[in-house]
């Protein structure tokens, strides 16, 4: 099928025919086939760019299939469209919004504000290791604790965590709290975290002004039987949109048939072999490599351990 553009008319012929006279699959073929070239070929408008800026950061955080597909879609539609530095800036503004995601989960993560427009270790990346390196085996390990607090250092990382646990916070206002209603300053701060306790757990029933007090306490710590993990799952699309944004932190390396690939780390649920011998998802999260050009933000293949022959960088 061949395609003419008049310039001067601005008039568009499908073999010989005007546009409008051709069939609707054919004006069709002709959309598809120039829209693909405008996309290969040009770089953004302003139009497109702020279109960009604004649906990310309305579909970050949300919950909806068209919210978590747009990330793909605004990679499909901007690779190699844009200049290194707009890129950039579009990986650490989408860092930004998912560390504000972040920082109303349970437990919450708190992020240092940068004056550059840099990404030192994108959000869901420090969640995910500190998952790893905090032992953190199961839900209830992870709600344990209240706040992280992500602070720039001088280390490999490029950070360093701080945490207060649940118990940590509680236990002073619970003590403080108790020495006040039973007017006993002499109540050790293990008595009254320990009588909190039996309370949380049912296993009290009487006083009930207390019981309200510690309510109040208690009403923002999350319950393990309704705790999901979607509120971070649901970001890991756009951290790996992130990823390929960040071209300064790609990694190349020659795999052991001789290609060489641009990758990036992202992360996947662990699996586990059961005795029926399928593999089964299980609680925690594995890094993986992901090649950039085969990112699509559903199903990308990953580059195992064993097929790497040498890394570039």
């Amino acid at each position: 099928m061949k395609i003419t553009i008049d310039t001067k008319t601005n008039e568009v012929k499908v073999g010989g025919k005007p546009f409008n006279e051709v069939s609707e699959a054919n004006r069709n073929v002709v959309e598809s086939v120039i829209r693909d070239f405008i996309r290969k070929n040009t770089k953004l408008t302003d139009y497109e760019e702020d279109s960009v800026w604004m649906s990310y950061r309305y579909c970050i955080g949300r919950h909806t299939i068209i919210s978590h597909m747009r990330a793909a879609d605004i990679w499909h539609n901007c690779k190699g469209r844009m200049s290194d530095e707009r890129a950039l800036f579009n990986a650490f503004d989408i860092n930004r919004e998912i560390e504000m995601s972040l920082s109303f989960m349970k437990p919450s993560f708190h992020f240092p504000l940068t004056s550059l427009n840099r990404i030192y270790t994108p959000a869901v990346d420090i969640v995910c290791q500190f998952m790893l390196d905090y032992n953190i085996k199961s839900k209830e390990d992870f709600i344990k604790y209240k706040d992280i607090h992500v602070i720039l250092a001088d280390n490999d990382q490029g950070y360093k965590i701080e945490t207060v646990t649940w118990e940590e916070y509680l236990r002073p206002k619970v003590h403080e709290l108790m020495k006040k209603w039973w007017k006993n300053d002499s109540m050790s701060e293990d008595y009254a975290w320990n009588y909190f306790n039996e309370w949380k757990d049912g296993k009290l029933t009487r006083d009930e002004g207390i019981s309200t007090e510690f309510s109040k306490l208690t009403k923002d710590m999350p319950d393990l039987k309704y705790y999901y993990l979607t509120d971070l799952e649901d970001l890991f699309v756009w951290n790996d949109l992130v990823h390929c944004f960040d071209k300064e932190h790609y990694h190349k390396s020659i795999l052991t048939n001789g290609e060489e690939v641009e990758w990036f780390w992202s992360w996947t649920n662990n699996i586990e072999l059961k005795d029926d011998g399928y593999y089964y998802s299980t609680f925690g999260y594995r890094k993986i490599r992901v090649p950039v050009d085969k990112w699509n933000g559903s199903y990308s293949p990953y580059i195992p351990d064993e097929l790497i022959k040498e890394n570039i960088y």
